[in-house]
């Protein structure tokens, strides 16, 4: 147990200092400082700085891919779906991993090796199962005519883009912003379709 929450105490500290900071910016000596953990023991946990943000991407991919799934098994029509989807990524990122999905969105690409591998099939997992989706919409006959891909990587442009440039304690709360992805996915930005498109 004493393990389990030394893990937990050096996670919370790199989380801190990765959203702070930027993971480049930190120092393992910072992360133990922070964890209120003697350096010589980080070692014993972790074997390295990119180990604490690989576990850090990590869960949160799996929080979202597990959200995602079961959001799929319970609501059958797929524009619900789709729509329920939306809802349950935009409040597990904003209301419970803020700080890790800012993490994972700007500091991914410091992933190396097996680590970025296993982060982009779970990437590749995440869009597939918004391709389907979108796929059962155009089947219905209910989307636009516009390419599958282009729709899947807009709504993933949308959702995520905002953890570059949202500030807590700004102009909207975390609630406006979800609120405001969805109005925007759904039904873009036109009060209506301009006569010459």
């Amino acid at each position: 147990m004493e393990s389990r929450n030394t893990r937990e105490k050096l996670l919370q500290g790199s989380i801190d200092l990765f959203y702070e900071k930027g993971y480049a910016s930190t120092s393992i000596r910072e992360i133990g400082a922070k964890a209120g953990i003697a350096n010589s023991l980080i070692y014993h946990y972790f074997t390295n700085k990119e180990e604490m943000l690989f576990e850090i991407i990590n869960r949160s991919v799996g929080d979202l891919l597990k959200v995602l799934k079961e959001t799929i098994r319970e609501v059958a029509d797929p524009l619900e779906c789709l729509r329920q989807m939306l809802i349950a990524q935009t409040a597990l990122l904003n209301a419970k991993r803020l700080k890790e999905s800012k993490i994972l969105f700007s500091e991914y690409h410091w992933l190396t090796g097996k680590k970025r591998k296993d982060l982009r099939k779970s990437q590749r997992e995440v869009y597939a199962i918004y391709l389907q989706k979108c796929k059962e919409l155009k089947e219905r006959d209910i989307l636009n005519d516009i390419d599958l891909r282009v729709i899947t990587f807009s709504i993933f442009g949308v959702l995520f883009g905002f953890f570059r440039w949202y500030k807590e304690g700004g102009l909207l709360t975390k609630e406006d912003v979800a609120e405001n992805i969805l109005k925007f996915v759904f039904y873009g930005m036109l009060k209506s379709r301009p006569d010459n498109t």
